[in-house]
């Protein structure tokens, strides 16, 4: 998380430098983490519908997320995110790229 205050810390005092006025950042307004700003969404792929699915997940359009809902009926829910790897066209790196998005609750 420092890492993303050095670019303003170096901004901050090269306008120091040169002879500028630079505010101070108590002053700026809204000035929050990027980590913090942005919500990150997720969706339970034991409940979400098809639109739910698919909007969240990379990769992921609509009938893949319905091959998805027939296969979390077949199992009766799913219990781990690798089972994700038995639906056609889903394969290890879209797995790996909505590892994050993706939760599993009954």
């Amino acid at each position: 998380m420092k890492l993303k205050f050095i670019p303003i810390l170096v901004a901050s005092s090269l306008f120091l430098a040169a002879g500028a006025q630079a505010t101070p950042l108590s002053a700026l307004p809204n000035l929050l983490p990027v980590a913090q700003a942005e919500e990150v969404k997720t969706v339970n792929i034991n409940t979400g519908s098809a639109q739910e699915i698919s909007a969240v997940l990379v990769g992921v359009g609509e009938k893949r997320a319905e091959q998805i809902i027939e296969l979390r009926e077949q199992l009766g829910g799913f219990t781990e995110v690798e089972q994700l790897l038995d639906v056609k066209g889903i394969g290890v790196k879209t797995l790996e790229k909505n590892r994050a998005f993706i939760t599993i609750k009954q």
